[in-house]
C-alpha cells in the first residue's frame, strides 16, 4: 500500500504552527500538526488570557488567509501610539491616518486569536490535527522525513516532505536535531496585566521609556487595557508582592495618570526576559519557526509578528516550489530570514540600551531623537513602516 507523502508536519499548535498550516493549506498542500496539549491550550500554554499585539502587515496577512472576518469581533485597533521618556523632554505620537492606513496595529487576547484559528484548522479538509501528541522521533528515510509520535495508547507515522519545529523554545524538534541556540539575558521580568481605567483608550496605545525599562498601555476592548511593566530582577520581588492597589500606583508613576486613572488590576504574569536565537534553523528537512527559532525583547511588540513574518516569506516561496523541503529551497529561505531577524533583534537592543543608560546627558539626547522624529514627517513614517511590519525584506 503506498504511503501518503505530506507537505510538512508542524509540531507545536500555538499560533505560528497554526498559521503556518492555514497557509499551507491554502495553497493544496496536505498538513498535519500534532500537539503535546489539549488544541484549545496549544503549544506551552500558547492560547491563554494574555494579550497579543499583531502589526498591520500581520493583520494583512491573515486577513488574505481568509481570518478577517472570523477575528474582526476580537480584535482593538491601535490607532494611535504615544511615546515618551520618563524624566526628560521628547516625545513622538505616530497616528494611523498619517500612514493612510485603518490601524497601526490590533490587539487581541490569546485566548480569542486561538479560538479562531483551531475552528479555521479543524474545518480545513487539508489539515489533520493531533493533540494530546508527543513527538517520539524522527529521521529522514529513503529522502524524507519520517515522523512517529504518541496517540493515545499507540505510535502514529507519518512521512513528510518538510518536519516543521513550531514548539517553542525549549523546542524538541531542535534538540533532537541538535541545533544550538544562544541565550541573553536581559537581567529583567516582564509584568503582564489587564487593567482597568475611568475612560476608554479610544485606540491609544502609550509606551514609556525609563531608566529601569519600558512600560505600556495597549487598548483592549472598552476601558481596558493590556499593561507592560519591564521590572529589573533586583525589584521583581518587591514588585511580586504588591497588592492591586500599591501596583497600580506605582505602574502609574512609571507611565502617568492615562484615561482618568487607573481603576482595576487583574492577576499578574511575570515572566523573566531572554533573547533567544538558533543561528542555524534548519536541518536535513526540517526547519524551526516562532519562538523555537527566536524570541526577543517585549520593547518593540515584534516576537510573534517575527513569527509571522517568517511564514510570509515561507509561503511567498512555497507557492512555486513542489517540494517544500527540498534543501536548497530551505537555504534559501534561511539567508533570506536571517538578515531579518538581525534587524528586528538589533533594533530591540539599541532601544535598550539608548534608553535604559543613566547618563543626564544621554537622555537629553534622547529626547531631541524624539523631537525630531516628532518634527520629521519621513524618519516618523520610516520607524512606523518598520513596527508595522511592513519591511520584511
Amino acid at each position: 500500500m503506498a504511503i501518503e507523502l505530506k507537505s510538512a508536519v508542524i509540531v507545536g499548535g500555538g499560533p505560528v504552527g497554526l498559521i503556518l498550516a492555514v497557509a499551507l493549506a491554502k495553497q493544496g498542500k496536505a498538513v498535519t500538526v500534532i500537539e503535546k496539549n489539549s488544541f484549545e491550550q496549544g503549544e506551552a500554554g500558547s492560547f491563554d488570557g494574555r494579550v497579543l499585539a499583531l502589526t498591520y502587515g500581520s493583520m494583512q496577512f491573515l486577513e488574505k488567509l481568509g481570518l478577517g472576518a472570523a477575528l474582526q469581533p476580537y480584535i482593538t485597533p491601535i490607532e494611535h501610539v504615544h511615546v515618551s521618556q520618563k524624566g526628560y523632554l521628547g516625545l513622538t505620537y505616530l497616528h494611523a491616518d498619517e500612514m493612510q492606513v485603518p490601524a497601526l496595529g490590533y490587539s487581541i487576547t490569546a485566548a480569542d486569536l486561538g479560538k479562531v484559528l483551531w475552528h479555521q484548522v479543524k474545518a480545513d479538509a487539508n489539515i489533520e490535527t493531533f493533540s494530546g501528541s508527543g513527538l517520539v522521533e524522527f529521521g529522514v528515510e529513503n529522502d524524507y522525513q519520517k515522523v512517529s509520535f504518541q496517540q493515545g495508547d499507540g505510535v502514529q507515522v507519518r512521512t513528510t516532505q518538510l518536519l516543521v519545529g513550531a514548539d517553542g523554545t525549549q523546542s524538541a524538534v531542535r534538540k533532537q536535531l541538535g541545533l544550538t541556540m544562544t541565550e541573553k539575558s536581559y537581567q529583567a521580568f516582564g509584568v503582564i496585566s489587564k487593567v482597568t481605567t475611568a475612560e476608554p483608550a479610544n485606540g491609544w496605545a502609550f509606551e514609556r521609556f525609563t531608566e529601569t525599562g519600558p512600560v505600556a498601555l495597549l487598548p483592549m476592548q472598552g476601558n481596558e487595557h493590556k499593561a507592560v511593566w519591564v521590572v529589573p530582577e533586583q525589584q521583581i520581588d518587591s514588585v511580586r508582592n504588591m497588592d492591586d492597589q500599591v501596583f497600580l500606583e506605582a505602574f502609574s508613576a512609571q507611565i502617568g495618570e492615562r484615561f482618568g486613572g487607573f481603576e482595576q488590576v487583574s492577576e499578574r504574569v511575570v515572566y523573566p526576559l531572554i533573547e533567544t536565537y538558533v543561528p542555524n534553523f534548519i536541518g536535513p528537512r526540517a526547519v524551526l519557526m516562532g519562538n523555537a527559532a527566536h524570541t526577543q525583547h517585549p520593547v518593540a511588540a515584534q516576537g510573534l509578528n517575527l513569527g509571522i513574518a517568517d511564514i510570509i516569506e515561507f509561503i511567498e516561496m512555497a507557492v512555486s516550489t513542489p517540494d517544500i523541503g527540498e534543501a536548497e529551497f530551505l537555504s534559501t529561505y534561511a539567508q533570506n530570514r536571517h538578515h531579518h531577524h538581525q534587524s528586528v533583534m538589533g533594533l530591540t537592543d539599541s532601544l535598550i540600551q539608548l534608553f535604559q543608560a543613566p547618563s543626564p546627558v544621554v537622555g537629553h539626547f534622547r529626547g531631541l531623537g524624539l523631537m525630531a522624529m516628532h518634527s520629521l514627517p519621513r524618519l516618523r513614517k520610516r520607524f512606523a513602516s518598520f513596527t508595522m511590519g511592513l519591511n520584511h525584506d
